[in-house]
């Protein structure tokens, strides 16, 4: 079993060298050539170049038997341009976050069920949060991920749980579905969330929705910070200046899409 695993992860490291080979000015090569530039031996590169043919990463021009990149490439790329397109325009929004609160501020999306940290900027006072730009969190224990799944349809939800379970953290972890539906209905309601150390001991967290053009979630920005400079009152104090930054953000990317229809 080991040996199959330790063969099946040498397959993808040596599909991920042929997709390296390639770029986005359409530039084609043929089977000799990709054999020649990796070494590898023709069997195996056969047999990888028909996957990710069969799978749309590349794609083999009839004419001149030679492979570019698929579609599915393409169609992948265009998810990360549109992540960059969110973190770029919500970073001047966060920056001036970070000053008035002096606490690490997030920007994050839903991505497979889970919480995808796109950009993140700490204060000057701030002390180290789990996050890292890049990373992927369980959705059901953070500000920033309760917001994202109080956006969706409670079956799709319950589908999320189904597949990734809710892992337990911290004693706060919330652990139990229906516990969570009924979070998830209150977040819906008031329009934020609270992270009370649920993810990291110690640390708690507002988070608020960020809309997009047609007023679907798109994306979630929160505060972090330490217990002991995050109680109650300065819950109370962030949220609203969690909220107004959100809206902020939002009005931006609802005026980018108008203008790019004009």
């Amino acid at each position: 079993m080991e040996e199959i695993k330790r063969y099946k992860v040498k397959l993808l490291e040596k599909a991920l060298k042929i997709l390296e080979l390639f770029d986005e000015k359409g530039k084609e090569l043929t089977a000799i050539e990709i054999n020649q530039t990796l070494g590898l031996n023709k069997s195996t590169a056969f047999r990888i170049l028909s996957m990710l043919d069969e799978a749309d990463y590349l794609e083999r021009s009839p004419s001149s038997l030679k492979y570019r990149l698929g579609f599915k490439i393409y169609h992948l790329g265009s998810f990360v341009e549109a992540n960059a397109g969110y973190q770029k325009l919500a970073r001047p929004f966060l920056e001036d976050l970070v000053k008035k609160c002096d606490e690490t501020v997030h920007l994050v999306v839903l991505h497979h069920g889970e919480a995808l940290y796109l950009d993140k900027i700490e204060g000057k006072k701030s002390v180290r949060v789990v996050s890292r730009i890049g990373m992927k969190l369980p959705a059901h224990c953070s500000g920033v991920g309760k917001v994202l799944l109080a956006s969706l349809p409670e079956e799709t939800v319950r589908t999320i749980i189904k597949e990734r379970g809710l892992r337990r953290f911290t004693g706060n972890t919330i652990t139990d579905k229906n516990t969570l539906m009924t979070e998830l209905t209150k977040i819906r309601g008031q329009g934020f969330a609270v992270d009370n150390e649920e993810i990291e001991a110690g640390l708690r967290c507002v988070a608020a929705p960020v809309t997009g053009p047609n007023g679907e979630v798109v994306a979630a920005i929160s505060i972090s910070g330490p217990r002991q400079r995050f109680g109650d009152s300065e819950v109370k104090r962030w949220i609203p200046l969690v909220i107004e930054t959100s809206k902020k953000i939002s009005n931006i990317l609802r005026a980018k899409s108008f203008n790019n229809r004009v």
